[in-house]
């Protein structure tokens, strides 16, 4: 609507300037001009800085799984851009998803936090909206209500997920394969070696501990040695 005002104030000034003969029609002109340069600046300010709109957020909370189907742990993967301080993160939201989604890069924001619950992407989304309808009438200019503003996606993952950029984790998998065959071994001899230990403290050890212990050594060597992987393929 404003617009029309524009366009009207402005034709209107031009005829009555060109034919003000009479003090009345040079105020009447002076009027219209006054008119134009206000609903232009109002257009201007409603453009540039939001005049006549405030910003509201809305909040959505997605479950989210490991980024990559891997046997080994569960990974939170990005992918640098530039100088690598800006980062795109890739999440699933159900195993079955072949193909990971991407966060954006128009004016959105990634952070990481450990929480001790379930993993889940929180993506906070800001709007910019009309204050009221008189608002939205006079100046809803090419249909800019509930414009994007910005957004803020927190992706929150247990302590025992790993946060890596697309590159190392390509490196992990290939260190993985790489000592797959030691690892076995080494395993194996970390089990005896705890289990031997154990007895020794305990002889009257059931089969139902011992079978509780081994499965408890096999996952602590595993998990000591993804965690010594991981620092390889970071370069720490």
């Amino acid at each position: 609507m404003i617009i029309a005002v524009l366009i009207i104030s402005l034709i209107a000034f031009a005829a009555t300037n060109v034919f003000a003969k009479k003090s009345w029609q040079t105020f009447l002109s002076l009027v219209f001009g006054l008119i134009f340069v206000a609903s232009l600046g109002l257009i201007v300010a409603n453009l540039s800085n939001h005049f006549g709109m405030e910003r509201v957020t809305e909040t959505k909370t997605t479950k989210i799984v490991s980024s990559a189907k891997s046997d080994n742990a569960n990974m939170l993967l990005y992918k640098a851009l530039g100088d690598g301080t800006e980062k795109v993160y890739l999440y699933r939201t159900d195993e079955d998803q072949k193909k990971p989604k991407a966060t954006g890069t128009d004016n959105e924001t990634n952070k990481v936090e450990q929480t001790s619950g379930e993993a889940e992407k929180v993506s906070k989304t800001s709007y910019w909206e009309y204050k009221n309808d008189m608002y939205k009438f006079w100046f809803n200019l090419a249909d800019n209500n509930h414009e994007y503003d910005k957004r803020v996606n927190t992706f929150k993952i247990p302590a025992d997920w790993i946060e890596l950029s697309t590159d190392q984790a390509a490196k992990l998998a290939e260190l993985v394969k790489q000592q797959q065959s030691t690892m076995a071994n080494d395993a194996k001899a970390y089990v005896q070696e705890g289990i031997v230990k154990a007895m020794t403290e305990n002889p009257t050890m059931s089969q139902e501990e011992q079978a509780k212990l081994t499965k408890d050594l096999a996952a602590d060597y595993q998990k000591q040695a993804l965690a010594k992987l991981v620092k390889e393929a970071k370069g720490e």
